[in-house]
């Protein structure tokens, strides 16, 4: 094989096998690390391209054409020395032998390498063949026939690795083991191992497809099971040993390191699938023991270790749920005792039994703005754990706003019994009306915001409860000057804006308009009545019936002093010149003045009285004459008998009035006679004869829960047309359905009243029953 002349015949089979063969075994790596030189490869190629070429020549034939022309056709030749070759892998790889020393997987490794480099040689020296008979018999179906270097693989397969696949898999799947104990092993032998099972995954029916059998059937599924058995026994002897936060951090561990060998030896396709084994086998099989950690860790304040725990159970999303059920339930616990400590702290020593106790008294003992940061420190602490721990995740925002949605509205100071109805949103809106009047103290207002009011109201069931109550309470404010600044006020319908109704913030904008126009009014006036004016400073307002919260009270209709009468004239005459057909109704009941009272002694100034309009004609009616019965004063001021005493009361108890005969059995007798002071004995220049008077605020509770029923009411019915009108007929439960989904924004509406509503449109045939439980609309 030294030179040219030494090739063999060109079409001797024998001659050319004897020729080639020795080169093969050198090719092969059969004579050690020895290679093949240059010179013999390129004789060993030469002499299988001349004897492929001169035999396809010799066996050439003519055939005739259509045309009757000559026309002759090579047959390709290569089955003969195909088959020698065949043959002579067989018997190269059946003699294959291991070193003595070494472990048959390292020479199976070894032994693969060396063959699988030499086949690609081996692929090259057989190229003729290859592109010639071999493609010509696979394209005439033949698919037992395949290039040299499948050819080998394929032999390789069938004697080597298929008679020792047990015993390959068993030390392939022991030395990862050993690995995993921390002892040192050549991860290459692993690799090597592992990669030769993917490419003897030979499709013979379509050479260019990936086949993934070998690697499936004889690593994989074994790799996947020995991985669990390993993981599952260790898991469970760590956790019996040591305590959750060891066993998590121990977790991430191994997950680090089987994700980093993993790199070394899996395809991509498994590295998923082993993930989900040790996801189950780590993680989803030991939830429970973290679950029983975790409001332990929640309780100690252990962030870092509960953000460990949520980082592992968010590797198998089903184990999260039960986390944030559990969370939810924590955050209720720990909010009730909040508001627990919070109703026990506010009731004083000796305090009558629960069940004594009325329901507004135990409210009324707490302040809104203790109540009210009460829920927003229970909200800030927890929502500190979901935005750190569980890094905002939608599962854990939810777990918290139903928490918080649940405490918020129902709790020992909202519902003292299960069937009443909250209080938080009243209790929310006196907790604007403290920071948004100008008469609050700055320390009792300290860190009260309109940030805090928008947290709260988010979780608000029944925001129409607010609307009406914070819109009564500013309307107070407005009539009465009391307003810290419109800046502020205005700021807070912004923010009430975002997610509230149109038509409680449209409202809101029409009763700050009406305040803003009402300078023209009291100009015009104080113009009209110049020097003929007993009052200095009067400020009528004009207000828009359907957007205050008012009601004219028939019980408070006041017989008007006569120093005021040319007053109250006037403002009537100049507003209905402009506003002509409008009526006028005069609400007593609201709006209060100060009167100047010369009761102090020489040379001291006068007192200053603030008082309500029923307290005005009272006290004007003492201009005349000091003393008068219970049944004159009455005449003189009008209003019902329960309505004068009420405001009577308090200059009686503050001594403005002297009354005689003195006792409260007395005090509504018509002959018991009321007189003036001489000399007022308060220690304060202003006396404040307002705040004392209770009985009208029941009168503004029933008509705020009656406003509140009709807007529902309305809701309701208009929902209900809404949607009818849209889908023509419904069956009952999926309109009920729809309207209570619709209404939920607003409040919890109650089937009762839902049924109500339906009622009252069957009557007034907006709506008709039809097919049993359906309805349909009426046009």
């Amino acid at each position: 094989m030294s030179s040219p002349q030494t090739l063999p015949i060109a079409g001797d089979l024998d001659a050319t096998w004897n020729f080639i063969e020795p080169g093969l075994e050198f090719i092969l790596g059969a004579q050690g690390d020895q290679g093949v030189t240059s010179r013999m490869y390129m004789n060993c190629y030469t002499a299988v391209y001349n004897y492929c070429a001169n035999k396809s020549r010799n066996l050439n034939v003519s055939v005739f054409s259509k045309s009757g022309k000559d026309k002759t056709t090579y047959s390709l030749t290569g089955a003969e020395i195909y088959n020698k070759l065949q043959d002579y892998l067989i018997n190269f790889i059946t003699t294959l032998q291991k070193e003595p020393h070494e472990l048959f997987l390292e020479f199976y490794v070894r032994k693969w390498k060396r063959f699988t480099i030499g086949a690609g040689y081996m692929n090259n020296v057989f190229d003729y063949m290859n592109r010639y008979w071999v493609q010509k018999e696979r394209s005439d179906g033949r698919r037992d026939i395949f290039d040299v270097n499948t050819l080998a693989l394929l032999q390789w397969k069938y004697h080597m690795f298929n008679n020792n696949a047990d015993k390959i898999m068993h030390e392939v799947l022991d030395l990862i083991e050993r690995q995993r104990n921390n002892e040192i092993v050549d991860t290459n032998v692993i690799s090597v191992a592992v990669r030769s099972m993917v490419d003897l995954g030979i499709d013979t029916n379509d050479l260019k497809k990936t086949n993934m059998l070998v690697y499936t059937k004889h690593f994989e599924m074994d790799f996947m099971s020995r991985t669990a058995d390993y993981y599952r026994k260790e898991s469970e002897n760590f956790l019996s040993l040591h305590n959750v936060v060891d066993y998590m951090m121990k977790c991430e561990s191994r997950l680090s390191e089987e994700i980093s060998r993993s790199n070394n030896y899996l395809e991509e396709r498994s590295k998923r699938q082993l993930l989900e084994v040790l996801h189950v086998v780590l993680i989803r099989d030991h939830a429970n023991e973290m679950y029983d950690q975790f409001l332990k860790l929640l309780e100690q304040n252990e962030i870092d270790h509960i953000l460990r725990m949520y980082k592992l159970l968010s590797k198998v999303p089903s184990t999260l749920q039960p986390l944030a059920d559990s969370l939810e339930s924590h955050i209720k616990v720990e909010a009730a005792k909040a508001i627990e400590e919070l109703k026990s702290s506010a009731e004083p020593t000796g305090a009558p039994p629960p069940e004594e106790r009325t329901k507004r008294s135990s409210q009324g003992l707490i302040s809104p703005k203790v109540y009210i940061h009460t829920l927003i420190l229970v909200y800030m602490k927890f929502n500190d754990v979901v935005f750190n721990a569980f890094k905002k995740d939608p599962l854990f925002i939810k777990a918290l706003d139903s928490a918080c949605r649940h405490f918020v509205n129902i709790n020992v100071i909202a519902t003292p019994n299960p069937k009443s109805a909250s209080k938080t949103p009243e209790l929310l809106a006196k907790y604007a009306d403290s920071f948004l009047k100008a008469t609050s103290k700055e320390a009792d207002v300290a860190n009260m915001t309109a940030d805090n009011l928008a947290l709260m109201l988010k979780y608000i069931d029944n925001k129409d409860v607010f609307e009406n109550n914070y819109r009564r309470l500013l309307a107070k404010r407005l009539i009465n000057g009391n307003t810290k600044s419109d800046e502020l006020e205005e700021g807070m319908l912004q923010r009430l804006q975002e997610g509230n109704s149109m038509e409680f913030t449209s409202k809101i904008s029409k009763m700050f308009q009406d305040m803003k126009s009402l300078e023209d009014l009291k100009m015009k006036i104080r113009d009209i009545l110049g020097d003929r004016a007993v009052v200095n400073d009067f400020t009528p307002l004009i207000l828009a019936q359907s957007m205050w919260p008012f009601h004219h009270i028939e019980d408070y209709k006041l017989k008007v002093a006569p120093e005021l009468e040319d007053t109250i004239k006037s403002v009537e005459e100049e507003y209905t010149s402009k506003h002509n057909g409008r009526e006028l109704q005069w609400l007593w009941n609201h709006g209060k003045s100060e009167i100047k009272a010369n009761l102090s002694r020489k040379g001291k100034p006068p007192f200053i009285f603030t008082v309500t309009n029923v307290q005005l004609m009272i006290i004007l009616a003492f201009n005349k004459n000091t003393t008068y019965s219970y049944a004159e004063l009455h005449e003189i001021v009008g209003v019902a008998k329960h309505v004068f005493e009420a405001h009577l009361t308090p200059l009686v108890k503050f001594k403005l009035l002297e009354q005689l005969p003195n006792t409260p059995l007395e005090f509504s007798s018509p002959t018991t006679t009321f007189t003036i002071v001489n000399e007022y004995k308060s220690k304060k220049l202003k006396v404040n004869f307002v705040s004392t008077i209770k009985s009208e605020q029941k009168q503004e509770d029933d008509d705020t829960n009656k406003e509140i029923d009709e807007s529902r009411k309305n809701y309701l019915t208009a929902s209900i047309v809404r949607i009818m009108k849209a889908r023509k007929t419904m069956k009952h439960n999926e309109l009920v359905n729809e309207v209570l989904l619709q209404a939920q924004s607003r409040f919890k509406a109650k089937l009762i009243d839902l049924k109500r509503a339906i009622e009252y449109l069957l009557e007034k045939e907006y709506i008709a029953r039809c097919d049993g439980d359906s309805y349909e609309y009426l046009a």
